[in-house]
């Protein structure tokens, strides 16, 4: 028998909460256990967390879906040159489908901890209010990803249970709102920074959540009532502003040693060795460690990089971002000589050398015999908040006020390599240089990072064919007649990615007429 994800959830919620496996006759412990002790809901919680991290969300899918459909990157993999890479994706693709059910499995736990934690009183009443906090943040930040990638998506927030399965597509403003109520429902129940566990959210990142949805309504074409929603934006980015600080070398956020948990870091998914983040895997190249278990799957199309260097020749950042040479070994566990890749290597339609790859998750260590990492994922991070801020105060008021935001995060380039003297402080422009000087930062700043499907779309079609599309086609230095180099589908459908076929197929409150335009 087949069922939706909505009816999967069902049971991914006990083996989530229970941490057990599957066998015959599970016995899983019931909620009164569960939700009588500190402990028992922490474990629940922690299966929220799990969630996040897992392979089909933040652990390796997060990337492959946003990455590949960003436009900005390629891939090693052959077999994506005629789908995700050209944007003829089908609602059948895996990365579709994957995203789709790590975003509600993670849902379905956090709405698990919700429902029981608003019937339940806990002995310390200050830590149900942080679980529950978290719990909020958790499916905030899921919906939040589901609505900017599917558009509107079922809305869930009880749990699942075998009387109450199938779920309608509910409208994207309906999602957006539920979102808000979440993320302003966590800043309520979150604590401080000083407060809160290494490694959790504090009330602060319910803020950078609520600051990026305003700012991603009030971003959109047309929107009547933009003033108003880009001053929310502000409302709350200004919250965040000056409770993190940046660190002091952009380079030290991509070394294992000194990148989790940095007091640059807003939110960020936690890994480890046991259940590692596929960081490694996905962004070093093949043959790039001793043991050939990575994957070298996803690298920068040579426009950022080319973009990046035009803008800044001298940026400290560069080096960091990009990895324009690295020791291959071969099946001995022998190194070769050392592979020199774009732009120094010019040629179109080799595998290894065509393109860039991407430094900040290159394995530093490639003699370790495996991809297995402590590095966690920065979901969010400071900078960010500060290009938003500079992002934000342009549209509101023009850039006077504008330059000291994003003139922090140039200071903190600058210093990373002594003596450097790029970027440059920003002076000098028109509101409107502005607007597109800041949507480019993001990408200098942030490039792999998550960040690139959703800023490159938040402002429309219009904008995207145009700094993306047009610019990835018309590139002279692409060779479309050779393997590897792909164009992009001229088509706005690719503005949402389908609904999944399997939702279709088998959830009968979603039909195909509810799939998304174009598909």
């Amino acid at each position: 028998m087949k069922y939706s994800i909505l009816k999967y959830l069902l049971f991914s919620v006990l083996l989530g909460a229970a941490g057990c496996d599957m066998e015959e006759s599970p016995k899983f412990p019931n909620s009164d256990d569960l939700f009588s002790t500190v402990d028992g809901a922490n474990t629940v919680l922690n299966g929220c967390y799990s969630g996040l991290a897992d392979f089909n969300y933040y652990g390796a899918d997060f990337h492959h879906l946003g990455c590949f459909a960003s436009g900005l990157f390629n891939s090693s993999k052959k077999d994506h040159y005629t789908d995700i890479l050209a944007f003829n994706i089908l609602p059948s693709l895996n990365y579709v489908e994957n995203f789709w059910t790590g975003c509600f499995r993670t849902i379905a736990r956090s709405n698990n901890v919700i429902k029981n934690l608003n019937e339940r009183s806990l002995p310390d009443p200050d830590a149900q209010k942080n679980i529950l906090g978290q719990a909020y943040f958790i499916r905030a930040l899921s919906y939040f990803n589901l609505v900017r990638v599917y558009g509107g998506v079922p809305l869930i927030t009880d749990f699942v249970d075998a009387e109450n399965v199938y779920y309608p597509r509910s409208t994207e403003a309906d999602v957006y709102q539920q979102v808000i109520l979440d993320f302003e429902e966590a800043a309520k129940l979150l604590p401080t920074l000083e407060t809160q566990s290494a490694g959790r959210p504090a009330l602060y990142a319910a803020h950078m959540g609520l600051a990026k949805v305003y700012m991603t309504l009030a971003s959109k074409p047309d929107q009547a009532n933009a003033a108003e929603l880009w001053q929310k934006a502000q409302d709350h980015a200004m919250v965040v502003y000056g409770k993190y600080t940046l660190v002091n070398n952009f380079n030290s956020l991509w070394l294992e040693a000194t990148s989790d948990n940095t007091t640059e870091s807003i939110f960020e998914i936690q890994g480890n060795v046991e259940n590692t983040l596929r960081l490694y895997q996905l962004f070093t190249p093949t043959g790039g460690n001793i043991s050939s278990t990575v994957w070298g799957r996803i690298r920068p199309n040579i426009e950022c990089y080319d973009q990046h260097v035009e803008r800044y020749p001298a940026d400290p950042r560069i080096d960091a971002t990009f990895l324009t040479s690295y020791v291959k070994y071969d099946k001995q566990q022998k190194p070769l000589p050392l592979v020199q890749t774009y732009p120094k290597f010019k040629a179109r339609g080799n595998n290894d050398k065509s393109y860039p790859w991407l430094n900040k998750y290159y394995i530093k260590d490639h003699t370790r015999s495996n991809y297995y990492t402590t590095m966690n994922f920065v979901v969010w991070r400071y900078a960010d908040l500060l290009l938003m801020l500079a992002e934000i105060e342009n549209e509101l008021n023009g850039p006077d006020n504008a330059y000291q935001y994003v003139n922090e995060v140039m200071l903190r380039a600058r210093n990373s390599v002594e003596g450097s003297l790029q970027p440059a402080d920003w002076s000098g422009m028109t509101q409107e240089e502005f607007r597109s000087n800041i949507m480019m930062e993001y990408r200098y700043e942030l490039l792999g990072e998550g960040h690139e499907y959703f800023n490159e779309r938040r402002r429309g079609w219009d904008y995207y064919k145009s700094n993306v599309v047009d610019k990835h086609n018309t590139f002279p230095k692409y060779d479309f007649t050779k393997v590897g180099d792909v164009q992009l589908s001229d088509n706005p459908r690719v503005m949402l990615m389908p609904i999944p076929q399997t939702e279709i197929i088998n959830n009968p409150s979603v039909t195909s007429e509810d799939q998304n335009i174009g598909y």
